[in-house]
């Protein structure tokens, strides 16, 4: 199972203007991996996932022994003609729909600091080229009731748990996947906390956080480095309270791999370095007036 895209009715990588709103897309993949549309106040509106051709039929007969009922897919959002549409115990539409994993089959090895010249290691202020995620390596979803969305997750969409700390979950794929594709955080409801795009280097989190604090996005929390996953990161707050993070260099789960669940205490799990985290850093906003 593997993360396609999500759709929001108000959350930066690159950008395509559409009619009522904008398709987000990384730097040289065609696949379009996420939706923004206009609406009256922010709201996750549908989850896509990717299941392997082959595996369609078997969903189909998994989701009837497990009686989850298929649902109209909501109105606005982009719909594949073979997908099976279901929705989490939260209520947040879900679409499965047939793909090829576009996810790494192994740890991605990190790549050297780009030198500016042999003697110089740093070029002029200014003058270095725009941070290019490479792909959205996950997402993390708000949810009433943590226990059952791990369980769901499992049971019906075939996702490992790989690690769990107080409030928050991280799931990742059974083929091989990044530490996490999907992680969850209890709220009082379903939302989306942040999106995270993957980049090839510190260096990079580090450009591309200076660019959007040219660009008037200041407010959010890293540099720092994460306990769980590992990875190394910078969250940039969007308009909306959601967070868009640049990760770098995250654990990997192969597939032959018979995952160590850890639960360490929060306090310590976290992050190992960093700044102070913000307080309200796991405020759900799309609830927060409900």
């Amino acid at each position: 199972m593997l993360v396609k895209s999500f759709a929001s009715a108000s959350t930066t990588s690159n950008t395509l203007q559409v009619a009522h709103g904008i398709d987000l897309y990384t730097f040289g993949n065609s696949h379009c991996w996420g939706s923004i549309r206009g609406g009256s106040k922010k709201r996750l509106q549908s989850l896509s996932l990717l299941a392997f051709p082959e595996d369609m039929s078997r969903f189909e007969f998994h989701f009837a022994q497990l009686n989850i009922k298929k649902i109209e897919p909501p109105s606005g959002v982009s719909v594949d003609s073979e997908a099976i549409w279901i929705e989490t115990p939260d209520g947040l539409p879900v679409q499965i729909a047939p793909g090829q994993k576009n996810s790494p089959d192994a740890r991605e090895l990190p790549t050297s600091i780009r030198r500016y010249s042999p003697d110089r290691g740093a070029p002029l202020r200014g003058t270095t080229p725009p941070t290019a995620p490479v792909r959205l390596g996950h997402i993390l979803l708000f949810t009433a009731d943590l226990d059952r969305a791990i369980k769901f997750f499992a049971d019906a969409l075939g996702l490992g748990l790989s690690d769990r700390s107080g409030g928050v979950a991280f799931m990742h794929g059974r083929y091989g996947s990044d530490h996490h594709l999907v992680a969850f955080a209890q709220s009082n409801g379903y939302g989306l906390h942040h999106s995270s795009w993957t980049v090839q280097s510190i260096d990079e989190i580090g450009l591309g956080s200076e660019r959007m604090i040219q660009a008037g996005y200041s407010s959010g929390w890293g540099l720092g480095r994460h306990v769980l996953g590992s990875n190394y990161f910078r969250y940039v707050r969007d308009p909306w309270g959601s967070y868009a993070e640049y990760s770098f260099d995250i654990d990997f789960v192969p597939a032959s791999v018979d995952w160590e669940v850890w639960t360490p205490a929060p306090e310590n799990s976290l992050y190992i370095w960093g700044p102070k985290v913000p307080d309200d850093f796991v405020m759900n906003y799309e609830t927060a007036e409900d």
